[in-house]
């Protein structure tokens, strides 16, 4: 595409879309005059297209062009239609291709022309199957595509039959169905109850048509089987078929009976086969012909023991199967009877026993206590007839013992025999009775013998028989200590035992005492008690406070008698101690005897004060050490002697500085003990100054201050803007005397600075230094941005840059200086005017400089040129920030906030021109004048007030300018929230009560200064009272009830402050008497009495200075009816 076009035409440009040309396919000439597109494609390439001429004055665009794009066909699609159909029904046939312009169509069926159409039809029969074609062509673009579709039409099937290899289905051969049928036949299936052919044994043959079974089973292959035709369209099933499969006898089987009868029970034989056809059954008895039948029965005799057989038998499948039992004929078994082996039973001894029975006896069975013998010692002859007990017991094998005789279906027993066995006696056992007796006690002996038949018993004492009986008894004396013995004998077992005990007989011990190996217990020293007892002394034992000894510095004699404490200790051995003598029968303690043992004295310990003291403070030494006896005490300081008491008191002043030693002694022990304690003594530290390394302090150049103080320093603290140094370039020297900051900035380290000098009691800092630092000049800036003038016009360049000191300026035209300001004037500007001016800026102090470039064209034909967007478009906002009192950032707003009184506000000026030249505030619509409270950032961009006071409410708005625009944002009314504070209450009152006449009104006001105003409460001694919340309280008519304390609580929300005052108000009758008090005449005007009291006067009865002690008058005039009731009151 080639842009036509006429005129002064200095460039041409194409829009594709709106937009420029993008596409690597598309190309332009060199004058980018005419577009060529490669590839053409219809989507990306339609446009709309634009191509626009421009010179330095004029532009225009061409009308929009959309592309045309001729293409396709892409492709010849023919509709989805099914492939198959059945005769009769109609076949449609459709086709498209997408093509630009619209595609022509041709159908062929099996090569041959069909129809011009893109859609067409046919009613099916069998010869429509075939081959259906469709072209599409376009006969601009020259492109032609095809697309085939195979069809085919389908007849219906009739119904199929089975056929089968054989006419009889025998269980473990094979067998063959095949399916019958006629028709467009495309498939064959199967079925066998209702579902696919799935068992290994059943093979199809190829077109599955034929379906063959190996190995028949009856169950598995019974059917019944359908054979199924199919084709796309069209199935068919044939009906059901069975198999009817011959099978077994499996195998003979009796119905299952007792193998044992007893005589003259009917016996019952039953035998079944499965089999198809049904079995022929025979019976043999011991291999002899018995029945025909497959049931018959005998009525038990002992004859009919032996063998019977069952035949069954199957003609069809030549199979024949037999099952044998055997059955035994029993008579019933008599009562049997138990033998023994001799006539008496003795323990330890062997004994037999058996059993005695007739009949048809198959086994013998013992029972013990009705229990099958289970005790190793019992033996069983072979065949049980004969049980033998090896080593009889009397409790274990007394019986009863019962046999029993059985065969399968009869048993019987014998009558239950129990052993009567001869024992003893065991061992004697003397009744249990003490060993040790009291004199004079009545001691009884008493023995017994287990033994079958009874014991004989005899008493022995040391030998001597002194009794035939089993129990005896004697009086305790000291004659009876010994030995006596208890004899028990059985003449029957021959046998014999006898016990022996030991009897003692103890007298009464007397109070054993304490003898202690020296006058004096010290501690550390080891130290012996010893008991002194006596008597029949058996054992000693000593207890220590009411417990035995179990410290492993105590030690005891073999015998107990001793103890020694090692190491003695003052707690630990203090007892008291208690020694105890012992008797099986008797024991007695002597007194308990306490040690009073001297020690110490202990560690002399200093009571705990501080270790540095100022100048003038009153310092007390107290020294104590734990000591029996108490201890001496002397101090020394610096090892000079000070003081002989254990407590004494000094003025503090640098020479008390030093070491302060408590010595504590014992004369008693002969022990000493000190303790040292060091005191410093500081004097108050005067103010440090900051010193500077240097006396300008220049942007990106090291600066350092040094902390200098005199007196007792121990550290060095500094504080930058409040706070602890943190910023990386910052550093300290080791002893933090001195500050240095690396690489200065003008923003982050003007400070202000303090440093404190420190030691553990006094503290000062010096005067806040703030850094005046020198910087600049930036990049400057040049204004107006216009870069375009026509000949003739006035120009005014003014170059700005941010320096300190201000910057000077020099300004060049095509490399030649001009002149040496911030401003440049050219009136009347030529052509000769145009070219690239240059502002250089410079400042001598820092030694830097920075220049801007600018480039103005001018025009021989005036251009209408105004200021650009960014010049005349500047809006600036004030955006004000409201701290609380501990400076915590509360919020940001735009138009009117409270800040409370004493807090901080901070009111910054923002706007998007970081350069403009200055910034004024305005207050109330005056020029802000800055107070003390008062301070501006270093271009006056945030005001920040410090404490904000009341008088500081109103509105402020801040105003940027330069030479040629003046910016002033919109007015933020700050208002400062302080009280409420000063609250009273009306009408005044005397001593804080009011006295209000019976059934009069009494109006209550209640004011306090606030802002925002302050919100009232009302309370009546102490509750609140609901819809009183204004500053008024009205009573209508006062009551007796109305008399009370009233509160008034004054609220400021904003400030979160309460402030409350309360009055008592008084209920009085109209006359009786009361007299009003002093001062409350002016209450009454609010509604008691109905006019006002004139103001009284005050006299005084002298003049001058009045002497302590001395006497004044004070008179109060007034003149109205009740001066007698104020005179009556006076004195308050």
């Amino acid at each position: 595409m080639t842009c036509k076009a006429k005129g002064q035409i200095n460039t041409y440009q194409w829009f594709i879309n709106g937009l420029a040309p993008a596409g690597s396919r598309i190309q332009l000439s060199p004058d980018k005059r005419t577009l060529t597109i490669r590839n053409l494609t219809r989507w990306e390439n339609k446009g709309p297209y634009v191509c626009g001429i421009q010179n330095l004055f004029y532009s225009s665009r061409s009308d929009p062009f959309t592309l045309n794009v001729a293409y396709g066909p892409d492709g010849a699609t023919i509709i989805q239609t099914p492939d198959v159909y059945p005769i009769g029904i109609r076949v449609n046939f459709s086709c498209s291709a997408p093509s630009n312009p619209h595609s022509q169509f041709t159908w062929f069926y099996n090569g041959r022309f069909l129809s011009n159409a893109s859609a067409m039809f046919v009613t099916a029969t069998l010869r429509h199957t075939g081959n259906y074609t469709c072209i599409a062509s376009n006969s601009v673009t020259g492109l032609v595509r095809n697309q085939t579709k195979i069809i085919t039409i389908y007849a219906p099937l009739s119904k199929p039959a089975i056929l089968i290899s054989n006419k009889t289905a025998v269980e473990s051969k094979d067998f063959s169905m095949t399916c019958k049928a006629k028709g467009q036949i495309n498939t064959y299936q199967w079925f066998i109850n209702g579902l696919a052919p799935a068992d290994s044994r059943i093979q199809l043959s190829r077109d599955k048509r034929t379906l063959t079974i190996r190995r028949l089973t009856r169950r598995e292959n019974k059917g019944p089987y359908v054979c199924e035709i199919q084709n796309p369209l069209f199935r068919n099933r044939s009906d059901p078929f069975t198999l009817n499969v011959a099978y077994g006898p499996d195998g003979a089987t009796i119905i299952q009976t007792p193998d044992v009868y007893p005589i003259g029970i009917r016996v019952n034989f039953s035998c079944s086969a499965p089999s198809n056809p049904r079995s022929q059954f025979t019976w043999l008895y011991n291999g002899r012909f018995f029945s025909n039948t497959s049931a018959v029965f005998v009525t038990a005799a002992l004859r009919h023991t032996g063998n019977y057989t069952c035949i069954a038998s199957n003609s069809v499948t030549g199979l024949v199967r037999n099952q044998t039992k055997i059955i035994t004929i029993y008579a019933p078994l008599s009562k049997p009877t138990i033998l023994t082996s001799n006539n008496t039973a003795v323990e330890t001894k062997d004994f037999s026993l058996t059993c005695n029975g007739t009949g048809q006896i198959h086994a013998y069975q013992w029972l013990i206590n009705g229990l099958a013998p289970a005790d190793s010692r019992i033996q069983l002859s072979p065949d049980k007839r004969t049980l033998t007990i090896r080593r009889l017991t009397r409790r274990e094998n007394k019986g009863p013992y019962v046999c029993e005789i059985q065969n399968p279906l009869s048993r019987n027993r014998s009558d239950p025999f129990t052993q009567y066995v001869a024992y003893g006696p065991d061992i004697a056992t003397i009744v249990q009775t003490p060993d040790v007796y009291p004199t004079g006690a009545n001691i009884t002996f008493s023995c017994s013998a287990k033994s079958n038949p009874s014991s004989q018993f005899t008493w022995l004492h040391n030998g001597q028989i002194f009794s035939n009986a089993a129990s005896t008894y004697v009086t305790a004396t000291l004659m009876h200590t010994g030995t006596y013995t208890c004899k028990a004998s059985n003449s029957f077992t021959g046998l014999m035992h006898t016990q022996t005990k030991n009897i003692t007989i103890y007298a009464q011990l007397s109070k054993p005492t304490i003898l202690t190996s020296n006058n004096t217990a010290v501690e550390t020293k080891d130290f012996s008690l010893t008991c002194n007892g006596t008597g029949q002394i058996h054992a000693y034992q000593w207890l220590i406070n009411g417990l035995a000894p179990a410290d492993s510095r105590i030690q005891l004699s073999p015998d107990k008698r001793t103890l020694t404490i090692r190491r003695l200790t003052r707690r630990e051995n203090k007892g008291p101690y208690v020694c105890e003598i012992q008797n099986p029968l008797s024991r007695n303690r002597s007194d308990p005897f306490t040690l009073d043992v001297a020690y110490g004295p202990d560690t002399a310990m200093i009571v705990r004060t501080p270790d540095e003291y100022p100048t003038g403070a009153n310092i007390t030494f107290s020294c104590s050490a734990q000591s029996n006896p108490p201890s001496q005490f002397t101090w020394l300081h610096n090892g000079q002697h000070v003081s002989n008491s254990a407590t004494f008191s000094i003025i503090a002043s640098l020479n008390h500085a030093g070491s302060h030693t408590c010595i504590a002694s014992n004369s008693f022990t002969g022990l000493m003990h000190t303790q040292t304690k060091n005191i410093t003594i500081y004097a108050q530290l005067s103010k440090p100054t900051i010193l500077t390394s240097n006396n300008t302090a220049v942007e990106t150049k090291d600066f350092s201050l040094t902390c200098n103080g005199t007196g007792q320093i121990h550290a060095y603290q500094w504080l930058i803007n409040g706070l602890a140094p943190a910023d990386s370039r910052i550093q300290l020297s080791p002893d933090k005397r001195t500050l240095t900051i690396r690489r200065l900035t003008r923003r982050e380290n003007k400070g202000p600075y303090v440093c404190e000098i420190q030691n553990p009691l006094s503290r000062n800092r010096s005067d806040p230094f703030t850094l005046d630092v020198a910087y600049g000049p930036d990049t400057p800036r040049i204004i107006p941005t216009v870069d375009q003038y026509p000949v003739g016009a006035n120009i005014m360049l003014i170059c700005s840059a941010k320096s300190k000191p201000p910057a000077q300026f020099t300004w060049f035209h095509n490399r030649k200086k001009l002149r040496h300001s911030a401003k440049l004037s050219i009136t009347n500007v030529s052509l000769n005017h145009a070219g690239t001016y240059i502002c250089h800026a410079s400042n001598s102090y820092t030694g830097l400089n920075s220049t801007k470039h600018k480039t103005l064209t001018i025009y021989a034909k005036e251009k209408n040129t105004t200021l650009s967007a960014e010049d005349k478009n500047l809006t600036i906002n004030a955006e004000f920030t409201i701290y609380e009192n501990l400076m915590k950032h509360n919020k940001t707003i735009n138009s009117t906030s409270f800040v409370i009184e004493n807090g901080t506000a901070v009111l910054t000026c923002n706007t998007e021109d970081e350069d403009l030249p200055d910034i004024w505030w305005y207050f109330n619509n005056k020029r802000l004048i800055l107070n003390d409270r008062m301070t501006l950032s270093e271009y006056g961009q945030t005001l920040t007030i410090m404490p904000v006071k009341r008088e500081d409410s109103g509105a402020y708005r801040c105003e940027m300018w330069n030479p040629f625009l003046v910016h002033t944002s919109n007015s933020f009314n700050l208002v400062v929230s302080y009280g409420p504070e000063e609250i009273k209450i009306l009408p005044k009152h005397v001593h804080g009560q009011i006295e209000v006449l019976l059934k009069k009104k009494l109006i209550l006001e209640c004011w306090a200064n606030s802002q925002p105003p302050a919100q009232y409460i009302w309370q009546v001694n102490g509750s609140s009272i609901s819809g009183n919340s204004g500053n008024t309280y009205t009573i209508s008519q006062a009551s007796w009830e109305h008399a009370g304390t009233y509160t008034c609580v004054a609220m400021n929300k904003v400030a979160n402050t309460t402030i409350s005052t309360k009055i008592t108000v008084k209920v009085i009758e109209a006359s009786g008497g009361s007299s009003l008090s002093g001062g409350t005449i002016t209450v009454i005007v609010a509604g008691v009495v109905e006019k006002y009291l004139m103001k009284p006067t005050l006299t005084i009865s002298s003049i001058g200075i009045i002497m302590d002690n001395g006497t004044v008058v004070l008179t109060c005039n007034a003149e109205n009816e009740y001066s007698s009731i104020a005179r009556e009151n006076a004195g308050t």
